[in-house]
Protein backbone atom coordinates (compact mmCIF):
# COMPACT_ATOMS: atom_id res chain seq x y z
CA UNK A 1 0.00 0.00 0.00
CA UNK A 2 1.00 3.35 -0.96
CA UNK A 3 1.80 5.73 2.13
CA UNK A 4 0.62 9.25 0.59
CA UNK A 5 0.51 12.60 2.67
CA UNK A 6 -2.14 12.90 4.03
CA UNK A 7 -1.59 9.54 5.87
CA UNK A 8 1.50 10.29 7.52
CA UNK A 9 -0.10 13.33 8.39
CA UNK A 10 -2.86 11.40 9.99
CA UNK A 11 -0.40 9.68 11.81
CA UNK A 12 1.40 12.57 13.04
CA UNK A 13 -1.22 14.04 14.57
CA UNK A 14 -2.42 11.29 16.25
CA UNK A 15 0.86 10.80 18.10
CA UNK A 16 0.87 14.74 19.07
CA UNK A 17 -2.62 14.14 20.36
CA UNK A 18 -1.75 11.17 22.36
CA UNK A 19 1.70 12.65 23.86
CA UNK A 20 -0.67 15.47 24.75
CA UNK A 21 -3.09 13.39 26.68
CA UNK A 22 -0.32 11.81 28.05
CA UNK A 23 1.34 14.66 29.47
CA UNK A 24 -2.16 15.95 30.42
CA UNK A 25 -1.51 19.09 29.45
CA UNK A 26 -3.32 21.30 26.77
CA UNK A 27 -1.59 22.50 23.82
CA UNK A 28 -0.43 26.09 23.72
CA UNK A 29 -3.67 28.65 24.13
CA UNK A 30 -2.93 31.54 21.62
CA UNK A 31 -3.07 34.95 22.83
CA UNK A 32 -4.96 36.60 20.05
CA UNK A 33 -8.02 35.07 21.82
CA UNK A 34 -9.90 31.57 22.13
CA UNK A 35 -9.60 29.85 18.84
CA UNK A 36 -10.75 26.45 18.33
CA UNK A 37 -10.55 23.91 15.64
CA UNK A 38 -13.15 23.02 13.52
CA UNK A 39 -13.79 18.84 13.42
CA UNK A 40 -15.58 19.62 10.33
CA UNK A 41 -14.18 16.49 8.10
CA UNK A 42 -14.66 19.24 4.88
CA UNK A 43 -12.34 21.74 6.90
CA UNK A 44 -8.88 22.47 8.82
CA UNK A 45 -9.56 25.61 9.14
CA UNK A 46 -9.12 27.25 12.93
CA UNK A 47 -11.43 29.92 12.76
CA UNK A 48 -11.42 32.99 14.73
CA UNK A 49 -14.55 32.94 17.90
CA UNK A 50 -12.48 35.06 19.76
CA UNK A 51 -13.95 38.43 21.12
CA UNK A 52 -12.01 40.62 18.59
CA UNK A 53 -14.01 38.63 15.43
CA UNK A 54 -16.80 40.17 16.14
CA UNK A 55 -15.26 43.64 16.73
CA UNK A 56 -16.29 47.09 14.28
CA UNK A 57 -13.77 48.63 12.38
CA UNK A 58 -13.20 51.74 14.92
CA UNK A 59 -13.41 49.08 18.03
CA UNK A 60 -10.54 47.42 16.27
CA UNK A 61 -8.29 50.51 15.52
CA UNK A 62 -9.18 51.53 19.16
CA UNK A 63 -7.83 48.18 20.53
CA UNK A 64 -4.77 48.43 18.55
CA UNK A 65 -3.89 51.73 19.81
CA UNK A 66 -3.70 49.77 23.26
CA UNK A 67 -1.37 47.20 21.68
CA UNK A 68 1.06 49.69 20.48
CA UNK A 69 0.85 51.70 23.42
CA UNK A 70 2.32 48.29 25.29
CA UNK A 71 4.92 48.59 22.88
CA UNK A 72 3.66 45.99 20.50
CA UNK A 73 4.33 46.30 16.57
CA UNK A 74 2.33 45.06 14.00
CA UNK A 75 5.29 42.45 11.86
CA UNK A 76 3.68 41.01 8.32
CA UNK A 77 5.33 38.15 6.16
CA UNK A 78 4.25 38.70 2.65
CA UNK A 79 5.21 37.04 -0.68
CA UNK A 80 4.08 40.13 -2.39
CA UNK A 81 5.60 43.69 -2.58
CA UNK A 82 2.05 44.89 -3.10
CA UNK A 83 1.65 44.24 0.91
CA UNK A 84 3.90 46.98 1.02
CA UNK A 85 2.60 49.18 -0.93
CA UNK A 86 -1.04 48.77 1.41
CA UNK A 87 0.79 49.22 4.45
CA UNK A 88 1.66 53.59 3.58
CA UNK A 89 -1.92 53.59 2.98
CA UNK A 90 -2.79 51.81 6.32
CA UNK A 91 -0.52 53.96 8.30
CA UNK A 92 -2.15 57.05 6.85
CA UNK A 93 -5.14 56.41 7.64
CA UNK A 94 -4.57 54.88 11.10
CA UNK A 95 -2.28 57.27 12.95
CA UNK A 96 -0.51 55.84 15.99
CA UNK A 97 -0.22 52.41 13.83
CA UNK A 98 3.21 51.12 12.04
CA UNK A 99 3.49 48.01 10.08
CA UNK A 100 7.07 46.30 9.67
CA UNK A 101 7.07 44.52 6.34
CA UNK A 102 9.36 41.45 5.87
CA UNK A 103 9.12 40.22 1.89
CA UNK A 104 9.55 36.10 2.24
CA UNK A 105 9.76 33.77 -0.70
CA UNK A 106 6.49 31.70 -0.60
CA UNK A 107 8.43 28.23 -0.67
CA UNK A 108 10.65 29.63 2.59
CA UNK A 109 7.32 30.77 5.00
CA UNK A 110 6.27 27.17 4.56
CA UNK A 111 9.08 26.04 6.91
CA UNK A 112 9.44 29.98 8.55
CA UNK A 113 6.32 29.71 10.31
CA UNK A 114 5.84 26.39 12.03
CA UNK A 115 9.60 27.01 13.05
CA UNK A 116 9.02 30.38 14.71
CA UNK A 117 5.77 28.77 16.32
CA UNK A 118 8.59 25.89 18.07
CA UNK A 119 11.15 28.21 18.74
CA UNK A 120 8.17 30.22 21.00
CA UNK A 121 9.44 33.18 19.89
CA UNK A 122 6.24 35.37 17.83
CA UNK A 123 8.78 37.11 14.78
CA UNK A 124 5.07 37.48 12.75
CA UNK A 125 1.48 38.48 13.16
CA UNK A 126 0.47 38.12 10.02
CA UNK A 127 1.33 36.46 6.73
CA UNK A 128 0.29 37.09 3.12
CA UNK A 129 0.86 34.42 0.32
CA UNK A 130 -0.01 31.99 -1.56
CA UNK A 131 -0.68 28.44 -1.24
CA UNK A 132 0.99 26.00 -4.14
CA UNK A 133 1.03 22.81 -2.42
CA UNK A 134 -1.74 22.89 -0.21
CA UNK A 135 1.31 22.74 3.03
CA UNK A 136 -0.02 26.21 4.96
CA UNK A 137 -3.74 24.16 4.86
CA UNK A 138 -2.71 20.58 6.06
CA UNK A 139 0.10 22.03 8.47
CA UNK A 140 -0.54 25.18 9.91
CA UNK A 141 -3.92 25.38 10.63
CA UNK A 142 -3.67 21.51 11.97
CA UNK A 143 -0.82 22.83 14.20
CA UNK A 144 -2.31 25.78 15.53
CA UNK A 145 0.05 28.53 13.92
CA UNK A 146 -2.11 30.62 11.96
CA UNK A 147 -6.36 30.73 12.29
CA UNK A 148 -8.67 32.26 9.70
CA UNK A 149 -10.91 35.36 10.63
CA UNK A 150 -13.39 36.23 8.21
CA UNK A 151 -14.15 40.08 9.53
CA UNK A 152 -17.91 40.30 10.62
CA UNK A 153 -18.94 43.14 8.37
CA UNK A 154 -18.02 41.65 5.12
CA UNK A 155 -20.55 39.59 3.13
CA UNK A 156 -19.34 39.94 -0.57
CA UNK A 157 -16.57 37.20 -0.08
CA UNK A 158 -16.25 34.85 -3.33
CA UNK A 159 -17.57 31.23 -1.27
CA UNK A 160 -15.71 29.22 -4.36
CA UNK A 161 -12.35 30.45 -2.12
CA UNK A 162 -13.04 31.02 1.44
CA UNK A 163 -12.10 26.76 1.91
CA UNK A 164 -8.66 26.96 3.09
CA UNK A 165 -8.29 30.52 4.32
CA UNK A 166 -9.32 34.31 3.96
CA UNK A 167 -8.66 35.08 0.22
CA UNK A 168 -7.50 38.12 -0.94
CA UNK A 169 -6.73 37.84 -4.58
CA UNK A 170 -7.36 35.68 -7.15
CA UNK A 171 -5.08 34.94 -10.25
CA UNK A 172 -5.61 32.09 -12.98
CA UNK A 173 -3.49 29.84 -15.01
CA UNK A 174 -4.36 29.99 -18.42
CA UNK A 175 -3.03 29.36 -21.72
CA UNK A 176 -1.66 32.38 -24.56
CA UNK A 177 -1.83 32.28 -28.22
CA UNK A 178 -0.69 34.94 -30.64
CA UNK A 179 -3.54 37.24 -31.57
CA UNK A 180 -1.17 38.55 -34.53
CA UNK A 181 -0.72 34.93 -36.00
CA UNK A 182 -4.60 34.61 -34.94
CA UNK A 183 -6.73 37.30 -35.36
CA UNK A 184 -9.86 35.83 -35.62
CA UNK A 185 -9.34 34.12 -32.23
CA UNK A 186 -7.47 30.85 -30.97
CA UNK A 187 -7.23 27.76 -33.53
CA UNK A 188 -7.09 25.31 -30.14
CA UNK A 189 -10.17 25.36 -27.66
CA UNK A 190 -9.15 21.67 -25.88
CA UNK A 191 -6.33 20.67 -24.52
CA UNK A 192 -5.81 17.61 -26.50
CA UNK A 193 -5.30 19.64 -29.97
CA UNK A 194 -2.13 20.97 -28.52
CA UNK A 195 -0.54 17.71 -28.99
CA UNK A 196 -1.68 16.78 -32.50
CA UNK A 197 0.66 15.50 -34.74
CA UNK A 198 1.44 15.77 -38.50
CA UNK A 199 1.24 12.78 -40.44
CA UNK A 200 4.91 12.68 -40.78
CA UNK A 201 4.51 12.02 -36.88
CA UNK A 202 6.08 15.52 -36.19
CA UNK A 203 3.89 18.19 -33.83
CA UNK A 204 1.78 20.58 -35.44
CA UNK A 205 2.40 23.57 -32.65
CA UNK A 206 5.48 24.44 -29.89
CA UNK A 207 4.39 24.57 -26.70
CA UNK A 208 5.76 25.92 -23.39
CA UNK A 209 5.44 26.12 -19.78
CA UNK A 210 7.43 25.71 -16.35
CA UNK A 211 9.06 22.72 -15.18
CA UNK A 212 7.46 20.84 -12.50
CA UNK A 213 9.90 22.21 -10.03
CA UNK A 214 7.52 25.18 -10.25
CA UNK A 215 5.48 24.35 -7.19
CA UNK A 216 2.35 26.01 -9.44
CA UNK A 217 2.12 24.19 -11.82
CA UNK A 218 2.97 20.75 -10.01
CA UNK A 219 -0.30 22.08 -8.21
CA UNK A 220 -1.79 22.85 -11.86
CA UNK A 221 -0.91 19.25 -13.28
CA UNK A 222 -2.37 17.85 -10.05
CA UNK A 223 -5.95 18.98 -10.73
CA UNK A 224 -5.31 18.28 -14.18
CA UNK A 225 -5.07 14.19 -13.22
CA UNK A 226 -8.31 14.71 -10.25
CA UNK A 227 -10.40 16.32 -13.40
CA UNK A 228 -9.21 13.28 -15.09
CA UNK A 229 -13.47 12.61 -16.19
CA UNK A 230 -13.96 15.30 -17.24
CA UNK A 231 -10.05 15.19 -18.99
CA UNK A 232 -11.62 11.93 -20.94
CA UNK A 233 -14.88 13.62 -21.92
CA UNK A 234 -13.21 16.51 -23.80
CA UNK A 235 -11.24 13.92 -25.88
CA UNK A 236 -14.02 11.98 -26.27
CA UNK A 237 -16.18 14.89 -27.42
CA UNK A 238 -13.36 16.37 -29.73
CA UNK A 239 -12.53 13.08 -31.32
CA UNK A 240 -15.88 11.03 -31.23
CA UNK A 241 -14.07 7.87 -29.56
CA UNK A 242 -13.00 7.06 -26.37
CA UNK A 243 -9.19 8.13 -25.03
CA UNK A 244 -6.44 5.18 -25.36
CA UNK A 245 -3.94 5.46 -22.58
CA UNK A 246 -0.51 4.76 -23.53
CA UNK A 247 1.38 5.64 -20.12
CA UNK A 248 2.62 3.05 -18.19
CA UNK A 249 1.03 3.17 -14.18
CA UNK A 250 2.95 0.12 -13.02
CA UNK A 251 6.39 1.90 -13.82
CA UNK A 252 5.93 5.09 -11.34
CA UNK A 253 3.21 3.55 -9.14
CA UNK A 254 0.58 5.97 -10.29
CA UNK A 255 -3.33 5.57 -11.17
CA UNK A 256 -4.36 3.63 -14.26
CA UNK A 257 -6.53 5.04 -17.15
CA UNK A 258 -6.10 8.53 -15.77
CA UNK A 259 -6.76 11.17 -18.81
CA UNK A 260 -4.52 13.40 -16.19
CA UNK A 261 -1.44 11.51 -16.68
CA UNK A 262 -1.98 10.54 -20.12
CA UNK A 263 -1.93 14.20 -21.29
CA UNK A 264 1.25 14.89 -19.10
CA UNK A 265 2.57 11.99 -20.56
CA UNK A 266 2.04 12.84 -24.42
CA UNK A 267 2.90 16.57 -23.64
CA UNK A 268 6.86 15.12 -22.93
CA UNK A 269 6.67 13.71 -25.91
CA UNK A 270 5.75 16.50 -27.79
CA UNK A 271 7.48 19.88 -29.03
CA UNK A 272 8.05 21.89 -25.62
CA UNK A 273 9.87 24.60 -23.93
CA UNK A 274 10.36 25.40 -20.26
CA UNK A 275 10.79 28.56 -18.85
CA UNK A 276 11.10 29.68 -15.22
CA UNK A 277 9.13 33.05 -15.99
CA UNK A 278 5.70 33.41 -17.29
CA UNK A 279 7.22 36.52 -19.03
CA UNK A 280 9.83 34.19 -20.93
CA UNK A 281 6.72 32.34 -22.06
CA UNK A 282 4.48 35.43 -23.44
CA UNK A 283 7.61 36.29 -25.50
CA UNK A 284 8.55 33.04 -26.57
CA UNK A 285 4.55 32.67 -27.35
CA UNK A 286 4.59 35.86 -29.85
CA UNK A 287 7.28 35.18 -31.67
CA UNK A 288 5.30 32.04 -33.00
CA UNK A 289 3.68 32.57 -36.30
CA UNK A 290 0.35 31.75 -38.42
CA UNK A 291 2.58 28.63 -40.39
CA UNK A 292 4.22 28.08 -36.63
CA UNK A 293 2.45 28.40 -33.66
CA UNK A 294 3.56 28.41 -30.53
CA UNK A 295 1.08 28.31 -27.18
CA UNK A 296 2.33 28.54 -23.92
CA UNK A 297 0.61 28.19 -20.32
CA UNK A 298 1.57 30.39 -17.88
CA UNK A 299 0.17 33.17 -15.12
CA UNK A 300 -2.67 35.54 -16.34
CA UNK A 301 -1.09 38.28 -14.84
CA UNK A 302 1.76 38.75 -16.99
CA UNK A 303 -0.83 39.64 -19.70
CA UNK A 304 -0.56 43.33 -18.89
CA UNK A 305 2.79 43.52 -18.81
CA UNK A 306 2.82 41.87 -21.98
CA UNK A 307 0.34 43.86 -23.97
CA UNK A 308 2.59 47.29 -22.70
CA UNK A 309 5.36 45.75 -24.01
CA UNK A 310 3.81 45.47 -27.35
CA UNK A 311 3.36 41.59 -27.84
CA UNK A 312 0.47 40.12 -29.50
CA UNK A 313 -0.52 37.68 -26.57
CA UNK A 314 -4.17 36.61 -25.12
CA UNK A 315 -5.99 34.54 -23.09
CA UNK A 316 -7.61 31.11 -24.58
CA UNK A 317 -10.83 31.52 -22.45
CA UNK A 318 -12.58 28.39 -24.02
CA UNK A 319 -10.94 25.81 -23.71
CA UNK A 320 -12.27 22.19 -23.12
CA UNK A 321 -12.97 21.05 -20.39
CA UNK A 322 -11.22 24.22 -18.94
CA UNK A 323 -8.94 26.91 -19.55
CA UNK A 324 -6.67 26.90 -16.72
CA UNK A 325 -6.65 26.71 -12.96
CA UNK A 326 -7.70 29.16 -10.47
CA UNK A 327 -4.93 30.30 -7.61
CA UNK A 328 -5.55 32.66 -4.72
CA UNK A 329 -3.28 34.74 -2.36
CA UNK A 330 -4.70 34.37 1.77
CA UNK A 331 -4.06 36.12 4.58
CA UNK A 332 -3.42 34.31 7.60
CA UNK A 333 -3.10 35.37 11.43
CA UNK A 334 -0.39 34.02 13.96
CA UNK A 335 -2.46 32.59 16.83
CA UNK A 336 0.31 33.83 19.20
CA UNK A 337 0.26 37.35 17.96
CA UNK A 338 0.80 39.98 20.64
CA UNK A 339 -1.42 42.38 18.46
CA UNK A 340 -4.45 40.58 17.82
CA UNK A 341 -7.01 43.76 17.13
CA UNK A 342 -4.04 44.81 14.52
CA UNK A 343 -3.78 42.19 13.01
CA UNK A 344 -7.49 42.12 12.03
CA UNK A 345 -7.35 45.74 11.27
CA UNK A 346 -4.80 45.14 8.53
CA UNK A 347 -6.55 42.10 7.40
CA UNK A 348 -10.56 43.91 6.86
CA UNK A 349 -7.82 47.03 5.39
CA UNK A 350 -6.21 44.65 2.93
CA UNK A 351 -9.56 43.48 1.93
CA UNK A 352 -10.94 46.88 0.71
CA UNK A 353 -12.38 48.31 4.51
CA UNK A 354 -16.61 47.60 5.10
CA UNK A 355 -16.98 48.34 1.56
CA UNK A 356 -14.39 46.97 -0.41
CA UNK A 357 -13.56 50.21 -2.24
CA UNK A 358 -10.72 51.10 0.21
CA UNK A 359 -7.25 51.73 -1.15
CA UNK A 360 -5.52 48.93 1.19
CA UNK A 361 -7.20 46.89 -1.56
CA UNK A 362 -5.65 49.12 -4.63
CA UNK A 363 -2.03 47.47 -4.34
CA UNK A 364 -3.18 43.72 -4.64
CA UNK A 365 -6.15 43.87 -7.48
CA UNK A 366 -5.01 47.16 -9.31
CA UNK A 367 -3.35 44.59 -12.04
CA UNK A 368 -4.49 43.29 -14.75
CA UNK A 369 -4.80 39.26 -14.30
CA UNK A 370 -5.58 40.04 -10.91
CA UNK A 371 -9.27 39.77 -9.11
CA UNK A 372 -10.58 41.08 -5.90
CA UNK A 373 -12.17 38.19 -3.93
CA UNK A 374 -15.28 40.93 -2.88
CA UNK A 375 -18.24 41.22 -5.33
CA UNK A 376 -18.64 44.75 -4.25
CA UNK A 377 -14.99 45.38 -6.05
CA UNK A 378 -15.13 46.38 -9.65
CA UNK A 379 -13.18 42.97 -11.07
CA UNK A 380 -13.74 44.46 -14.87
CA UNK A 381 -11.60 47.97 -13.95
CA UNK A 382 -7.97 46.14 -14.84
CA UNK A 383 -9.99 43.26 -16.81
CA UNK A 384 -12.35 44.64 -18.82
CA UNK A 385 -12.17 42.02 -21.59
CA UNK A 386 -12.24 38.97 -18.98
CA UNK A 387 -14.17 38.93 -16.02
CA UNK A 388 -13.15 35.90 -13.41
CA UNK A 389 -16.06 33.94 -14.83
CA UNK A 390 -14.94 34.09 -18.52
CA UNK A 391 -11.65 33.32 -17.89
CA UNK A 392 -13.12 29.47 -17.29
CA UNK A 393 -10.57 28.54 -14.71
CA UNK A 394 -10.99 26.00 -12.44
CA UNK A 395 -10.10 26.30 -7.76
CA UNK A 396 -7.26 24.35 -7.13
CA UNK A 397 -8.51 21.58 -4.20
CA UNK A 398 -5.05 22.08 -2.10
CA UNK A 399 -6.07 18.82 -0.50
CA UNK A 400 -5.73 16.89 -3.54
CA UNK A 401 -2.48 19.00 -4.28
CA UNK A 402 -1.14 18.37 -0.89
CA UNK A 403 -0.87 14.40 -1.00
CA UNK A 404 -0.18 14.44 -4.88
CA UNK A 405 2.35 16.83 -5.88
CA UNK A 406 5.26 14.79 -5.01
CA UNK A 407 4.09 11.80 -7.59
CA UNK A 408 3.29 14.54 -10.60
CA UNK A 409 6.62 15.78 -10.27
CA UNK A 410 8.41 12.65 -10.26
CA UNK A 411 6.06 11.70 -12.89
CA UNK A 412 6.88 14.66 -14.95
CA UNK A 413 10.43 14.55 -14.71
CA UNK A 414 10.97 11.24 -15.17
CA UNK A 415 9.67 10.86 -18.44
CA UNK A 416 11.37 14.22 -19.40
CA UNK A 417 14.29 12.54 -19.10
CA UNK A 418 13.14 9.76 -20.70
CA UNK A 419 12.07 11.01 -24.00
CA UNK A 420 14.86 13.69 -24.18
CA UNK A 421 17.22 11.05 -24.67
Amino acid sequence: MKITRRMLAIVLALVMVLSLAACGSPANKPSGGDNKETKAAESLLVKDESEYAKMSEDELYQAALKEYQEGHTLVVYSETSSTEKSTKKFEEKYPGLTVEVSKKKAKDLVTLIPTEAKSETAYSDLVVTSDSTGSIYEEWYKNGYVFAYYPPMVSDLNLDYVTYGLPITIECNVWYYNTEAFPNGSPINNWWQLLEQNEDGSYKYKLCTHPASTLSLASDFCNLVLHSDEMAKAYEDLYGKPLEYTYDAAELGVPENNAGYEWIYRYLQSSYTLFTDSDEICTYVNSGTTDDPIFGYGTGIKLGDALDNGLHVEYITDMAPFSGFAKTKYVYIRTNTDNPAAARLFTLFSLGGEDAKGEGYDAYVNRMGCYPTRSNRDELAYNPNHPLASVNSVPTNLEYVYENYVDIQDFFEYYAAKFRK
